[in-house]
């Protein structure tokens, strides 16, 4: 199994420039480079290339450098050590890695420094607008000169503006986890508590003249909007309410006007019987990127992207007569999308019907998801799947054999006496042996072939469309190929092994994780047989 190669020497297969056990990283999808003890760049894989904004292979002979990682030459670091820190791109611009570096040797045992790079640039930057936006919404809720209220889902009031505090004269700490039956006689909190039972019945958004109690004892009348809100469960999470002041008579259509020209939240209002946006804010056409001249007078329609998105929203303003905070994506006037969150009602203005809407810029919040998700899919040492989202993949592909019945396979490969690896050349090595095992694969494996690690040396893969006698075929050529695969160590050289055991999807019955288990046992005799070989489930193993 250990073919080592005591000095070092280039061995057959390896070609002039890259040696070939550096050339398995280039299928990573981590950013990779080898360098020498003085910081010079002996090998960078494509990945780190484009993250940094290198043409291919002009890295090679730069210093480390030159994208800020100049300690490298200075550290001394047993294993492997991780950090987060900021790269240089060749434009000039910052960006922010987790860098893991291990110490290892070259081609002819010199030392050398390996770096596995990941950018978490778009997480440090949403991150940064998520505290900005949830500072914003702070601030223009206090602002809002008009008084607002929180309550949760059992009707107790949550939080409240400084408008709501001068409209009313009873301070907020009155009020937090109190119901209107503790704050108002009972008649008038009746009313009030029979619209907020409406609102968890039927959720959407209601609007109802009412008394609202001042603290010298009076009533005022008011005019009230509230609008049920969901929590990020998608479950009822409470009801935001504000207040209109009657006794001053409504603001005029200028105050009304400045209100809204003055929100940091796209708003626009357009005519229920054409669609035609009759005005927008500011801050609306920034978003849309046309002068607002423009926006005026267009349809509402011209700036959805999905015409099935703007039937839900149509359908559910029918239905409820609101739409609160649902996801839609809108375009810029070059086509560019954006997604937002998107809040509409229905009003009068004027003796006109109009539908009221607000949208808030998500892409950022939205981008931050996706990535963030992209990150909890991967094995963080290999970059390849991790178990949970493996199976899940690997699921959905059962579901399509079985949908158009074709065949599927699994496989699982072990890596023989990996234990002997850490302890023999240690855990800095036994880790580099992985990656090496997980890129190998991938480069003999189908593009839409699934890869993942189960956990420790043992990886799974799933073949889809494949018998397993064409299982057998693939896993044969996966053997071959790490058995040839040179694995550098501290000192010299060396090779590994793997067993592999297959099974294939029996029905539409079946399960993958009863299919997993069967080639689990397959694997299993492999081992018990000598290790290093290919064995199919046979039942009775």
């Amino acid at each position: 199994m250990f073919d080592s190669n005591a000095n070092g020497a280039v061995q057959v297969g390896e070609v002039v420039g890259t040696p070939v056990m550096w050339r398995l990283y280039d299928g990573l999808p981590s950013g990779v480079c080898v360098a020498d003890g003085d910081g010079t760049i002996l090998y960078a894989n494509p990945h780190l290339h484009r993250i940094l904004g290198y043409e291919p292979g002009t890295l090679v002979g730069l210093s480390a450098s030159e994208f800020d990682c100049d300690e490298l030459a200075a550290m001394a670091l047993p294993g492997v050590q991780s950090r987060e820190c900021r790269y240089r791109r060749r434009d000039g611009a910052w960006m922010w890695v987790v860098e893991a570096v291990t110490e290892t040797d070259g081609p002819t045992g010199e030392p050398v420094r390996l770096l596995t790079v990941t950018d978490v640039s778009r997480h440090h930057r949403v991150e940064a607008v998520l505290r900005d936006q949830l500072l914003m919404k702070e601030v223009l809720f206090e602002t809002l000169p008009v008084p607002v209220f929180l309550k949760d889902a059992e009707g107790r009031y949550v939080d409240c503006n400084d408008a709501f505090e001068r409209f009313t004269g009873l301070p907020r700490q009155r009020l937090i986890e109190r119901t209107a039956f503790a704050v108002m006689d009972r008649r008038v909190a009746s009313a009030h508590a029979a619209m907020d039972q409406d609102l968890v019945v039927n959720w959407g958004q209601r609007t109802y003249e009412e008394s609202v109690p001042v603290s010298d004892g009076t009533l005022k009348p008011a005019r009230i909007s509230k609008a049920a809100f969901c929590n990020s469960e998608g479950q009822l999470g409470g009801i935001v309410g504000v207040i209109h002041d009657l006794s001053k008579g409504m603001p005029d259509e200028a105050k009304l006007q400045t209100i809204l020209e003055q929100s940091p939240i796209g708003v626009s209002v357009s005519r229920r019987s054409d669609g035609i946006i009759i005005f927008a804010n500011t801050r609306f056409a920034e978003l849309i990127a046309m002068p607002r001249d423009r926006v005026i007078g267009s349809h509402a329609r011209d700036y959805y992207v999905d015409e099935q998105q703007r039937s839900r929203v149509l359908e559910r303003l029918r239905t409820s007569g609101s739409v609160v905070n649902m996801e839609v994506q809108f375009k810029r006037a070059d086509g560019c999308p954006f997604w937002t969150l998107f809040t509409v009602n229905q009003a009068v203005i004027q003796g006109v019907q109009v539908n009221l809407a607000w949208i808030y810029d998500y892409t950022e919040r939205r981008n931050m998801e996706e990535a963030l998700r992209e990150m909890a899919s991967k094995d963080p040492l290999t970059g390849i799947y991790n178990r949970r989202s493996f199976m899940e993949m690997a699921r959905q592909q059962l579901a399509r054999a079985n949908r158009f019945q074709e065949p599927m396979s699994v496989m699982v490969l072990d890596v023989d006496h990996f234990k002997h690896v850490n302890d023999s050349y240690g855990h800095a090595t036994g880790d580099d042996a992985l990656r090496l095992v997980a890129g190998a694969c991938t480069s003999v494996l189908r593009e839409y072939d699934l890869l993942g690690r189960l956990g420790g040396e043992e990886f799974v893969i799933a073949l889809p469309g494949t018998t397993p006698d064409e299982g057998v075929v693939v896993a044969e050529r996966v053997r071959r190929h790490l058995s040839r695969m040179p694995i550098p160590g501290p000192a010299v050289r060396f090779h590994l092994t793997a067993s592999i055991g297959i099974a294939c999807i029996d029905s539409a019955m079946d399960t993958l994780e009863k299919a997993i288990h069967r080639a689990d046992l397959a694997l299993y005799r492999a081992k018990r047989e000598g290790r290093n070989r290919v064995c199919v489930y046979q039942p009775g193993l």
